[in-house]
């Protein structure tokens, strides 16, 4: 719907933009400042509020009339009115005013709230609701990101093809603007050079958990116990905690299952990886750990990993081994 507004210019005069995905609420605003604010050469018809701003400001901004232009840009960033935290009763009377407000935005205004989050049962997210539009930006499906990355790079007159591609998403932490600092250390490193290959991946990218997890579930597939605490230490030594390593050691037998279970159905490994939306690199992966450990080891290490993070968070046993003791459980 936003995308739609945007192209035939034909924006609303609130938005909530919230989620995780940093980059694409950033280039959305961007958007939309580039139609507001395209015959504005003094940038006075821009409002940038940061923080807890005061809601007397925040009408303040919305008020004013812009300076030679028709319309102005408000965009109010994370500020907590969003979520229930048990504030004051001062605090909740701001809340009803603003929320009163956000009903008649004057028409010269644009106002955009940039969260991290929100309570969508709260009466002031209602009033965004029905005056203007909410508008949730998660992390993409690897898939997407497999393609974007390509697109970018070829903005950067680098090659790169679907499986390495699918390389660099899979060593990624989920979000764009961290996969796009990894693509512009890797276009730094490659120089004049045009074609992307996964060797000069593997010498300049960071490696996120999710993919270290990959390696340490391939050693106990390979029942390489020694290479899978080597890992584990070296995740302790990166400061990573060790019960979000105890989780995601889950998480990817959850994957593991999940393939079994498709695969068992009939679907080949190509159409189960589209199931899952995950690209091919991480479905191979994935595929080739499935055949390594059986359902019941599967089924026994999930069950394994929610007791021990149970008995770590009742002090009834150490976490480091606690997912020791799940690993040397896996490759048995």
């Amino acid at each position: 719907m936003l995308k739609e507004e945007i192209k035939k210019n034909n924006l609303k005069n609130l938005y909530i933009f919230y989620g995780e995905e940093e980059y694409l609420k950033k280039y959305y605003i961007e958007k939309i400042e580039d139609i507001i604010l395209k015959d504005d050469v003094t940038n006075l018809n821009k409002i940038v509020l940061d923080g807890n701003a005061e809601v007397d400001k925040i009408i303040e901004a919305c008020e004013t009339m812009p300076v030679f232009s028709q319309q102005k840009l408000v965009v109010v960033k994370k500020s907590g009115k969003f979520n229930k935290k048990g504030g004051s009763k001062s605090k909740s009377s701001e809340n009803d005013q603003l929320s009163k407000y956000l009903e008649n935005v004057p028409p010269y205004t644009c106002l955009i709230f940039y969260e991290e989050s929100i309570d969508k049962r709260l009466k002031i997210v209602g009033s965004i609701k029905k005056n203007g539009l909410l508008v949730e930006f998660s992390y993409s499906k690897q898939p997407d990101l497999v393609k974007w990355v390509i697109k970018v790079l070829k903005s950067y007159k680098k090659r790169i093809d679907l499986n390495t591609a699918s390389y660099l998403v899979s060593i990624s932490e989920p979000g764009m603007v961290e996969i796009l600092n990894e693509i512009e250390k890797l276009v730094s490193f490659l120089g004049e050079k045009e074609n992307v290959e996964i060797k000069d991946i593997d010498k300049v990218c960071t490696k996120s958990i999710k993919s270290r997890i990959f390696d340490l579930v391939d050693a106990v597939a390979e029942k390489k116990i020694n290479i899978a605490l080597k890992l584990l230490n070296d995740m302790i030594m990166l400061k990573e905690p060790l019960p979000k390593i105890l989780f995601m050691i889950a998480r990817q037998l959850r994957l593991i299952l999940q393939m079994k279970l498709l695969c068992n159905d009939g679907l080949d490994k190509k159409a189960a990886c589209s199931k899952m939306k995950i690209t091919p690199y991480v479905g191979n992966k994935i595929y080739s750990q499935a055949r390594s450990l059986s359902t019941d080891k599967v089924k026994d290490g999930m069950k394994e990993a929610m007791e021990l993070d149970l008995a770590i968070k009742t002090g009834k046993i150490n976490d480091r081994i606690a997912t020791e003791i799940l690993i040397y459980k896996l490759a048995e």
